[in-house]
């Protein structure tokens, strides 16, 4: 175990649901995901941690549903991005695979955020960054202590569940807490994407300070 998996269990502490990550599902993983990426699967699993805030995601049950949100994207012709973590918000942290992107899909805003420019770190640099993450970074940024209330309430969450905003925002749904419900997050993210008009794109994370 390396310093920055350490770090991670610092950070995140033990999971509170472990799930392993099955050796035939890593061999099949393994032809296409950095050796790294591999290692910290077989130490943390597909695992929840901090009751369903966050969740390591098993590209093989995630991809589809993030590529139905690449499909048309920019973020097509930058790399191959499968997802790593995926927020109870339904926020999912994502890795390009051969260059090392990490742009966050904000499934509930329609877009993502990243950096177009290619990243300077080699790609072990940039999943051990990835593993930096911090609880916070999984908040709202605005009245966290309503989200709590409303996440305390619906917690523990498994893998595939997810907060989401009921009625969906573009069905006229307004993004008060209280309506905020535990849902399957692969049957409302795949409804959600359907009723997504063109997303908002790769924005430069300075553009959100502007």
């Amino acid at each position: 175990m390396d310093e920055y998996l350490e770090g991670f269990l610092e950070d995140w502490g033990e999971p509170t649901q472990r799930i392993e990550a099955d050796e035939a599902v890593l061999a099949q993983l393994a032809p296409s995901v950095p050796p790294l990426l591999i290692n910290y699967w077989r130490h943390l699993g597909f695992s929840v941690f901090k009751d369903g805030l966050m969740s390591l995601c098993n590209p093989l049950e995630w991809k589809p549903l993030i590529d139905e949100w690449i499909k048309g994207t920019e973020l097509e012709q930058l790399d191959v991005f499968i997802p790593v973590m995926k927020g109870v918000y339904g926020e999912f942290e994502l890795l390009g695979i051969h260059y090392g992107f990490s742009p966050l899909l904000m499934t509930l805003d329609g877009g993502f955020i990243g950096d177009r420019e290619y990243p300077e770190c080699s790609l072990e640099t940039c999943i051990k960054s990835l593993f930096m993450i911090q609880p916070d970074k999984f908040f709202p940024s605005t009245d966290r202590e309503d989200f709590l209330d409303v996440f305390h309430r619906h917690a523990p969450f498994g893998p595939q569940e997810m907060l989401g905003y009921v009625p969906a925002l573009p069905l006229g749904g307004s993004r008060d807490y209280a309506k905020l419900q535990k849902v399957d997050a692969f049957a409302y993210l795949s409804m959600l994407r359907q009723i997504t008009g063109e997303l908002k794109g790769v924005m430069e994370y300075a553009d959100i300070y502007k």
